[in-house]
């Protein structure tokens, strides 16, 4: 199996980047501080790194997972982040954070003492999560890929975002249609950090969200023949709108490229159809009792009515006693509003006809029950 390009070899993750920039058509020069707190990031931090792969790497390969994780599946903005939120609040499970997934070479060290003074800093200067529209704290739950991208991992289609003007090119190489290197080095590199996750809280079940991974159930399912399933769904347009919100804040605070505004339109229609479209195939090749398929709309009406449905359906056991702290952390969670012109909403519900009619209305009920 393909190990991490984060190896033992001094300064290993800069020079991969700057190879990574070579072959991905470099920096705009409006964005070279973006590179710049890229750099300073890995080259400040490298002996800590260093220390954490001498001390900590057996251990992770010798963690064996007492349960298969539980996979959080559905398209950027689809509620994948509240979802993932949510049940983590249960003590029997952990999940990745901003800090582990941005400093995921080096967690195991620096979180102790470097998280406080980090969201002692977010505080103090009132820095804004922009993503989520919530106040920067760093353990806001955050996606299983960045961690890889964290690691200079080439299996991350976290480098799309990255690298926007190749977005097509990693979704497709490490999403859509991996090769078989590919695809084993990805998920070589998805178990290191799951086994470091769950090692690092003491042996937790892991629960993972990246929306790529809606489009590799097969690869997941063979890795983790028990794993559980979760897909939320919500409403395709508003999932546009939030997705060009999305896109708004990695073009402005992370990308070292820019695309036009109509660029970015294109990678969201195009993206919705190709990933959802590879999870319906691939869908019914996951046992009824390790999926299931959820509304955000009737998460957010009813979250414990809902959470209790996820916990029975996936046989999770009994919800924790503390399910109603949930609805005060509801409450950090804004949803906006938006107007859609009516030549919007033909086109994207013509060229997203399949979501429409596939999920019409999510009651509770199984994949293929009635």
């Amino acid at each position: 199996m393909a190990k991490p390009v984060s190896s033992r070899i001094p300064f290993a993750p800069l020079s991969a980047l700057m190879s990574m920039l070579a072959r991905n058509g470099g920096v705009d020069s409006r964005r070279l501080h973006h590179l710049l707190g890229m750099v300073l990031r890995y080259g400040l931090l490298e002996p800590f790194r260093i220390a954490e792969r001498l001390v900590f790497d057996r251990a992770i390969e010798n963690h064996t997972l007492e349960r298969d994780p539980i996979f959080i599946l559905g398209h950027w903005r689809s509620g994948t982040s509240y979802l993932q939120t949510l049940l983590s609040q249960d003590p029997a499970l952990t999940t990745s954070t901003v800090y582990r997934s941005i400093f995921a070479d080096n967690f195991c060290i620096t979180e102790p003492w470097l998280k406080p003074v980090l969201n002692v800093i977010a505080r103090v200067l009132r820095l804004p999560f922009s993503l989520q529209r919530l106040p920067l704290e760093l353990d806001i739950r955050a996606e299983g890929d960045v961690a890889l991208c964290s690691m200079i991992s080439p299996y991350s289609y976290t480098w799309g975002h990255l690298f926007p003007a190749r977005f097509e090119h990693w979704l497709d190489h490490c999403v859509l249609r991996p090769g078989p290197e590919v695809a084993a080095g990805w998920i070589a590199h998805y178990d290191a950090f799951i086994r470091k996750l769950s090692m690092a809280s003491g042996g937790r079940q892991v629960v993972m969200k990246s929306p790529g991974d809606t489009a590799r159930l097969a690869l997941l399912l063979r890795q983790y023949p028990k794993a559980r399933f979760l897909y939320i769904h919500r409403d395709p347009v508003a999932v546009f709108h939030s997705n060009r919100y999305l896109w708004d804040v990695i073009r402005g605070e992370f990308s070292l490229q820019n695309i036009s505004d109509s660029d970015v339109d294109e990678r969201i229609l195009t993206t919705y159809q190709a990933l959802l479209g590879s999870y319906l195939v691939q869908r019914d090749k996951v046992p009824a009792s390790q999926l299931t398929e959820i509304r955000y709309e009737a998460l957010r009406a009813d979250p414990l009515s809902e959470l209790r449905w996820v916990y029975h359906r996936l046989d999770l056991g009994e919800p924790p006693n503390g399910l109603t702290s949930f609805l005060s952390f509801q409450k950090c969670y804004s949803t906006p509003t938006y107007t859609t012109p009516p030549e919007l909403e033909t086109r994207l519900r013509d060229a997203w006809s399949f979501s429409f009619a596939e999920w019409p209305d999510l009651k509770k009920t199984g994949i293929g029950e009635t």
